[in-house]
């Protein structure tokens, strides 16, 4: 946090203010004249004089010397005439507001949540879904009336529910739990035991890519009039709802940290952007505010492009994007860390006076507010560091290594602090308290591709839809560490995810559909449930074989195999193979 600036006084001020008044008070005093007294009072007066001849030289030299010291405290760029102190000003008495502490966690609103499916449920609602199901629905209608084959539509291009939904998206958290989310889907569904067995029991691999290439997220009939005002137009509602869902269930913590992701998209995008730096050089870039020490993701925005005229018009220069991020937190005295791309002179001053918020961040060295003398390597010594005071901002140049300066601006730090655990590098406390909080984005990124959800596709709201499934599960299991307050490492939180999404699917298939003994058995154990405890018969097979009820009676053919719907014993010879698109339909 901010140190307190020291008192600082000018004593040759002081002194000369009290002689003047020592001067003042005897011409005032009224005394009896006499001889004595006037002789006496002609001593004093050439004394006086005397006195105020060397007080008049002393405030005179005084005055060199603030000149001559203002002349060496003060730097002047030679772009903007902008001033900095080598001394900090004066603080105040009071505790700056800066200093404000702020308790991360959940919201009451949230806190009710104690399992994985309730805490995501917190950030995609089934409202939401319901929306995704009613819009899928429409473009699944759509295909059906337009295939030709019979079979394929009634065992293929049915519409969806909400239970199916979740268990394509179960299947999704669990396929990048396994690091096979760009993999081959075909190899998922591998019955040699190369495959995940929990897919081939959740659904088909024909339903899998059919619902993966219908899914829709808003009402396709009106979307061209909506993109006349809006390039995000075919995710906008289903974002604006996850972004509202964040900000209303979490409190974040007193440091934040704005930076931005790329997510990798090579397919036809009018906003699709290039950033050599990242490690998919092509995608949708994405501004994101993230807690810096929860690592909570608190606000998205994503670049657009040139949006054309109208409500959704608005600026995409750095300044314009900090200013709407940190509308949440305005009025908050949070601290923002960010990099070069973002920090400027202006902005930093307008986060603190209009929102109220301190920031941090490196700054780069053709900004006009920079002294000349900050940016000078010669004969600059290794580790060294010069400070530039304002009243409401700091400027700090370190010599990192050898011709090569590190510069840092800041409106949370108001001395030359250096940090003493960095020893011989000595560096100032703005770069060590930069370092700690600038890489909330970078980890929420890391997290998101140690188990991503995202599949191969062609379509931009597909690719934002897997980052809102990445972030929503990374919040959702810092909610419920907080509400539960217990250690959980984040691969068994999404493996529990993940099965608690298809297991209403899976109870729904397991009671109208048949299934071989083996899956029957792993649907069982994914449920929670077991064969000696369920009411239900678990398998359509017994260990006791009876005789089959359409053979005569003469014939005495027993069989294990029954009718999933009569439960009528059946043999071969009147039992109907089902291909496995039919298995895995719904009726």
């Amino acid at each position: 946090m901010a140190h307190e600036k020291p008192d600082l006084q000018v004593l040759g001020e002081v002194e000369s203010e009290s002689s003047g008044d020592l001067c003042t008070d005897n011409d005032d005093i009224d005394i009896d004249i006499d001889v004595d007294h006037l002789s006496q009072r002609s001593c004093s007066s050439e004394m006086e004089q005397e006195l105020t001849d060397t007080d008049t030289g002393n405030e005179d030299l005084l005055d060199l010397d603030n000149e001559t010291n203002s002349s060496v405290s003060t730097y002047l760029t030679s772009q903007n005439a902008t001033k900095w102190s080598r001394i900090p000003e004066q603080s105040n008495v009071r505790t700056r507001s800066e200093n404000t502490r702020f308790l991360a966690g959940v919201k009451s609103i949230g806190q009710n949540a104690s399992t994985a499916i309730q805490c995501w449920k917190l950030i995609i609602t089934d409202d939401m879904l319901q929306d995704v199901v009613k819009h899928t629905n429409t473009e699944i209608q759509l295909k059906r009336s337009i295939c030709t084959n019979s079979h394929t539509q009634k065992c293929v291009y049915y519409d969806t529910s909400l239970s199916e939904l979740k268990a394509f998206i179960g299947l999704l958290y669990l396929a990048g739990l396994s690091h096979a989310n760009r993999s081959n889907v075909k190899d998922l569904w591998r019955s040699d035991g190369c495959g995940l067995e929990v897919c081939r029991i959740t659904m088909t691999l024909r339903r899998f890519g059919f619902l993966q290439n219908c899914l829709r997220f808003d009402d396709k009939t009106t979307r061209q009039e909506r993109k006349r005002t809006d390039n995000l137009a075919a995710i906008r509602s289903f974002f604006e709802s996850f972004l509202s869902n964040c900000q209303a269930i979490y409190t974040p913590s007193e440091y934040m940290t704005i930076d931005e992701q790329l997510a990798a998209f090579h397919g036809r995008c009018s906003f699709r952007q290039c950033l050599p730096n990242k490690p998919s050089k092509y995608g949708i870039k994405i501004y994101t505010l993230v807690d810096a020490k929860t690592y909570y993701t608190f606000n998205l925005e994503i670049y657009p492009g040139t949006q054309p005229p109208g409500p959704y018009s608005c600026s995409n220069k750095p300044h314009d994007v900090v200013n709407r991020l940190v509308a949440p937190i305005s009025q908050s005295n949070r601290n923002v860390t960010f990099d070069s791309w973002f920090t400027s002179y202006p902005l930093m001053l307008h986060l603190l006076r209009e929102h109220q918020l301190t920031s941090v961040g490196t700054i780069r060295k053709n900004k006009a507010e920079i002294p000349n003398e900050m940016l000078q390597v010669r004969n600059r010594e290794l580790y060294s560091t010069i400070f530039g005071f304002q009243r409401d901002i700091t400027l700090a140049s370190y010599m990192a290594k050898k011709n090569k300066v590190v510069l840092l601006m800041s409106t949370l730090h108001h001395d030359g602090s250096i940090d003493r655990d960095t020893l011989t590098q000595m560096k100032p406390e703005i770069e060590t308290f930069y370092n700690k909080t600038k890489g909330g984005v970078d980890i929420v990124d890391e997290l998101c591709s140690n188990y991503d959800v995202t599949r191969n596709t062609k379509r931009w709201p597909m690719i934002v839809f897997y980052s809102i499934l990445n972030m929503s599960g990374i919040n959702s299991f810092i909610v419920y560490k907080e509400n539960n307050k217990c250690k959980i490492s984040r691969r068994n939180f999404l493996r529990g995810l993940g099965l608690e999404l298809i297991r209403e699917q899976l109870q729904q298939k397991r009671d109208k559909m048949f299934l071989p003994r083996e899956l029957r058995k792993t649907d069982l154990e994914l449920t929670g449930e077991h064969a000696g405890t369920t009411s239900q018969k678990p398998t359509r097979t017994v260990e006791k074989p009876k005789r089959c009820h359409l053979c005569p009676k003469k014939k005495d053919r027993k069989t294990k195999h029954m009718c999933y719907q009569c439960k009528g014993y059946l043999c071969m010879e009147h039992a109907v193979l089902v291909c496995e698109d039919c298995l895995g339909y719904d009726s």
